[in-house]
């Protein structure tokens, strides 16, 4: 049967709305090999941003500029008027290189990784879209805290509470990189402190993929986030993928600013200097530092990532042994794998089986029962020792239950013998069923 014949209709279908969430995130992944325009000095991209204060886009509100960074600015928004205000946090492209699709898409899954977990102190993004000239935003919600540099500009920090700092950041990153999250760009900008003491994580830059399985020119942007905070590694030429070791060296360099009001690596700008230059000892630039806090952060700023902590996990252990007053372990990627000696195996072998080492030259031996008949041993050992028990076990219960019955036939005879010594029994027990 032939399909019918289209209709036109005589109402054009409406337009799409404007408050509409629109899935940038999923149409903004182009294969634009195009080389990105050369980025806007700091102060231009911060007259740019200035500029859309008191403006509005998809019903937010620019009430305020929070920050301008290398690719964005950061806005206080809000939506609604009187009681059903609401403040969030508005993140906007701003400069030329909101023109560049690639970027754009880099911008937004960077974004949006802080979303592929849950965490109470992740700030996730709430929504996203494009102002009328296609720069892309989001929208992350609002929290009444300070950053982490107002705080250590301020003085307001000591070594505790930057300790805890440390840890609650590692906290996060450790389920972050559990789940192939990366946040790439660690500053005291992105982490927030509230009146509590409890720390927000946002502005997450690192695409989920974008790590050691894919080329690291992939990333446009990486070359405008270089800067003191920056893992020696990410500054090269050609700049090395981001790692974990990275997430943790940008946290030792936040840690290092907290308490001294400086960075590792001094007045080093340049590509190679911030590449190739040692960072400073903590105790040269913060002498009030004590001598196992130094070591966590100096061990986290090694120039080589094999030398740093392995993972955000392992610096998260000894930030807490050093919290716990213990001294941290400082382990490496390079570092051996904890093995046993020949003294702990034969301690773990049964009494029974040990033999004495027969060599008179003083080395450890292993024991002549620790091959394959030694393990057969032990397991018809347990064996045996199972059945041993099950028999025991099965003697205490009918000890039980013989027990139990002599007392019970005990009380029935002595009832019985009750009852017949009773008075009447006898006539009462010899009379004919009738005459009862």
């Amino acid at each position: 049967m032939p399909d019918p014949p289209h209709v036109p209709s005589s109402h054009p279908p409406p337009p799409p709305s404007e408050d509409e969430p629109s899935p940038l995130s999923l149409r903004l992944q182009s294969s634009d090999d195009s080389v990105p325009p050369p980025p806007r000095s700091r102060e231009e991209r911060a007259l740019l941003a200035q500029k859309r204060v008191g403006t509005s886009i998809k019903g937010w509100r620019l009430t305020s500029l929070l920050g301008t960074g290398p690719a964005s600015a950061a806005y206080e928004a809000i939506r609604g008027v009187k009681d059903a205000k609401e403040r969030a946090v508005l993140k906007l492209m701003v400069g030329n290189i909101a023109q560049h699709e690639r970027a754009r898409s880099i911008f937004l899954r960077s974004c949006y990784a802080a979303n592929r977990f849950n965490h109470a102190r992740v700030l996730p993004i709430m929504e996203d879209g494009a102002d009328p000239d296609g720069a892309p935003f989001v929208v992350r919600p609002w929290v009444e805290a300070e950053s982490l540099r107002v705080l250590a500009e301020r003085g307001d920090l000591d070594e505790r509470q930057a300790l805890r700092i440390g840890e609650q950041v590692l906290d996060a990153l450790e389920m972050a990189h559990a789940h192939g999250i990366l946040h790439g760009a660690i500053t005291p900008e992105n982490v927030l402190v509230t009146t509590r003491g409890s720390i927000r994580l946002c502005d997450f830059a690192t695409p989920p993929g974008l790590t050691a399985t894919r080329a690291p020119e992939d990333d446009v942007l990486a070359d405008r986030r270089l800067g003191p905070f920056t893992p020696p590694e990410r500054c090269g030429d050609p700049p090395q993928p981001a790692s974990e070791q990275g997430d943790v060296y940008s946290l030792a360099a936040c840690l290092y600013f907290a308490m001294s009001k400086t960075v590792p690596r001094g007045d080093a700008e340049t590509r190679e200097e911030l590449a190739t230059r040692a960072p400073k000892p903590l105790r040269e630039s913060a002498p009030a530092a004590s001598e196992d806090f130094a070591k966590i952060v100096d061990h986290a700023l090694a120039i080589d990532p094999l030398r740093r902590y392995e993972s955000a996990y392992a610096m998260l252990g000894d930030v807490r042994r050093v919290m716990a007053r213990r001294k941290p372990k400082l382990a490496d990627a390079l570092a051996p794998v904890p093995s046993l000696s020949m003294a702990d195996l034969s301690q773990m072998m049964p009494s029974s089986s040990r033999r004495v080492p027969s060599s008179a030259s003083g080395r450890d031996a292993l024991p002549r029962s620790s091959g394959p008949k030694s393990i057969g041993t032990q397991r018809a050992r347990r064996r045996r020792e199972t059945r041993g028990n099950f028999l025991l076990v099965f003697a205490i219960a009918m000890l039980v239950g013989i027990a139990t019955f002599v007392v019970v036939r005990e009380k029935m005879d002595e009832a019985k013998h009750q009852r017949d010594s009773a008075p009447g029994a006898s006539s009462s027990a010899g009379a004919p069923a009738g005459a009862q």
